[in-house]
């Protein structure tokens, strides 16, 4: 996305410095088009499915994307150089205007959840920040602003970090949106995004142990969080109090999720 920024408005580039910066989209184009696929295919669809939109046989999509290819193409993405960090019609030292992909305000609050769940699964991971950085063309200070909640980045970066540190990105996506301000059309089941979120708050609040933290049995909780179940709402906000979650934010995902399943017919999961 930066590298487009900068060709877009790069006509004082010599023509060697445009065929870099071509070079840099057109890996960047195909880290978008892996990341999507991991999205789809962590959120159940065949890749049949993802065969036919790319318009390619199901093997050739497999061997495009499938296996540790994703963590590939990530490992493979070098950064734009930083020839384009100044401009030649700026005044000596000023920066060039290239809008960043992510927030350079601090995040409060919701932020420093997104912090946290990124610190947890750095911890489980033992993936080093600058292994994230090498891996996702960020450089080592956004990474560290990033786990320690001090700037949210956009999605694609967060998904992606996400993806480095071995996580799940979909477990993420309440909390970046409840820090970003920004919604985006998630697929899968309503019973799987509230799940997802919970996961989310699991996270951030240090993934602590569901025998010995909640008022909750384990045995719900852990169905809760798996999306084997949707429970009462006061189940849900007793889980979210052991995980020290506001319940706000959690709730009209729960409403959606609970329709969904009286929808389907199935009966109340006893508190």
């Amino acid at each position: 996305m930066t590298s487009s920024l900068q060709l877009y408005g790069g006509q004082q580039l010599d023509l060697e410095s445009i065929f870099v910066l071509a070079g840099h989209i057109a890996r960047d184009a195909e880290c978008l088009a892996a990341v999507a696929v991991d999205a789809a295919v962590r959120r159940g669809e065949s890749w049949q499915d993802v065969a036919d939109a790319a318009g390619v046989s199901r093997a050739s999509a497999t061997a495009r994307w499938g296996g540790t290819r994703i963590s590939g193409l990530l490992a493979a993405r070098v950064p734009p150089s930083g020839f384009l960090s100044t401009s030649t019609d700026s005044p000596a030292g000023a920066t060039c205007a290239v809008p960043r992909p992510r927030s350079s305000v601090r995040a409060p609050g919701a932020g420093r959840d997104l912090g946290a769940a990124l610190r947890t699964l750095r911890g489980r991971s033992r993936v080093t920040l600058a292994e994230v950085a090498t891996l996702t063309g960020l450089s080592v200070a956004a990474v560290t602003d990033m786990v320690e909640g001090r700037t949210v980045a956009s999605w694609p970066e967060t998904y992606t970090v996400t993806h480095v540190l071995r996580g799940h990105p979909q477990d993420l996506l309440h909390l970046w949106e409840c820090a970003s301000g920004d919604r985006l059309h998630a697929g899968g089941s309503d019973t799987d995004r509230l799940a997802a979120a919970l996961r989310g708050a699991w996270l951030a609040a240090g993934a602590p142990n569901l025998e010995i933290t909640f008022d909750v049995d384990a045995a719900e909780a852990r169905a809760t969080l798996c999306g084997q179940v949707v429970p009462s709402w006061p189940t849900v906000k007793s889980l979210l109090a052991g995980l020290r979650a506001d319940p706000a934010a959690f709730e009209q995902l729960w409403v959606c999720a609970r329709a969904a399943q009286l929808k389907r017919g199935e009966g109340a999961v006893p508190s």
